[in-house]
C-alpha cells in the first residue's frame, strides 16, 4: 500500500551530508592516532553528528506533522470513544511523519510500543483492518495509512506473543474477499491480507514454513475452499519468501505441502 512521501529536498540533502560526515568520523575513529583527530576527538565529533541528525530528523517530522491535514474524529465510532481513536490517529500520523528519514524504523518501533500500552490501541488497529466502514468512519481520508500502520501494530503484538489479532484479522479479510465471488478482488483489502501474511512470516520465521506444517497457514485463514484468487494471495507471498531463502525448486515443493496438504 503506497505511503505519501512529498518532503523537502533540502532536508534530505542536509541529512545526507550529515551521514557522510558521520562516515568520515567513523573512518577517523578507526584510523591510527597519528591522523588529524585523536580517538576521543573522533568520538566526540561522531556524537555531535548524531545529535545534529536527530535534531534535523525531529524538525523534519514536526514540519510534516504541521502540514498534514488532521481528520475530525466523531464523538464515538462503534464501541470506541474519540479519545481512544485520537490516540491511535496521533500515533499513526507520527509514524507517517518519519517516512524516509534515517531513523524511520526505530522511531516507528517506539511509537508502536507506546500504542500497544494504550487500553484499546490494538483493538482499534485490528478493527481498522477487518471493518472497512470503521476505518473510514474513524480515520476518514487517512484510512489507507491507518490500515498500513495497523498491520505493523498487530505484527509487533505478535512478536510479543499475542498473535490473536494478527491471525484473526487475516482470516476475517480472507473470508470477506471470498464473498466477492467472481468479481475482481478489492485491491486495498487484498494488499492488507498480503501485508498480514508477510507479517506472520516475519513473526514465525521462514524456516517454520519450510516444514510443510499446514496448521500455520490454516491458522492464518487459509483453506482449500477459498476462491482461487484469494488462495493466490497466500501462494504469492509464501512462494516469494520461501524462494528467497531456499531457491525456486525447493520453495515450490514446500509450498505444495503447505497449501495442497
Amino acid at each position: 500500500m503506497p505511503i505519501r512521501n512529498k518532503w523537502s529536498i533540502g532536508i534530505v540533502l542536509t541529512a545526507v551530508a550529515l551521514i557522510a560526515s558521520a562516515l568520515v568520523t567513523l573512518r577517523q575513529l578507526r584510523a591510527p592516532q597519528s591522523t588529524a583527530l585523536t580517538a576521543s576527538q573522533a568520538r566526540a565529533q561522531l556524537h555531535e553528528t548524531q545529535v545534529q541528525m536527530e535534531a534535523i530528523a525531529a524538525a523534519a517530522a514536526r514540519q510534516r506533522l504541521a502540514q498534514m491535514p488532521e481528520p475530525v474524529v466523531p464523538e464515538r465510532v462503534d464501541d470506541f470513544p474519540r479519545l481512544a481513536i485520537n490516540a491511535v490517529l496521533t500515533a499513526y500520523r507520527e509514524m507517517l511523519s518519519v517516512q524516509g528519514l534515517y531513523n524511520q524504523y526505530s522511531a516507528r518501533d517506539k511509537t508502536v510500543a507506546q500504542l500497544l500500552k494504550t487500553p484499546q490501541g490494538i483493538e482499534i488497529a485490528a478493527k481498522s483492518l477487518t471493518d472497512p466502514k470503521f476505518a473510514q468512519d474513524a480515520f476518514g481520508t487517512f484510512q489507507a495509512e491507518a490500515r498500513f500502520f495497523s498491520v505493523q501494530v498487530l505484527k509487533a503484538a505478535a512478536l510479543q506473543g499475542n498473535e490473536k489479532y494478527l491471525v484473526q484479522s487475516a482470516g476475517a479479510i480472507a473470508q470477506d474477499l471470498a464473498q466477492e465471488g467472481s468479481r475482481e478482488l478489492d485491491m486495498g483489502r487484498s494488499a492488507d491480507l498480503r501485508d498480514l501474511v508477510h507479517a506472520y512470516v516475519d513473526v514465525k520465521g521462514t524456516a517454520a514454513f519450510a516444514s510443510g506444517d499446514t496448521r500455520l497457514v490454516e491458522t492464518l485463514g487459509y483453506a482449500q475452499t477459498l476462491p482461487t484468487s484469494v488462495k493466490g494471495i497466500y501462494d504469492e507471498v509464501l512462494f516469494m519468501r520461501l524462494k528467497h531463502e531456499f531457491g525456486r525448486d525447493s520453495a515450490a515443493a514446500m509450498l505444495s505441502s503447505l497449501l495442497d496438504g
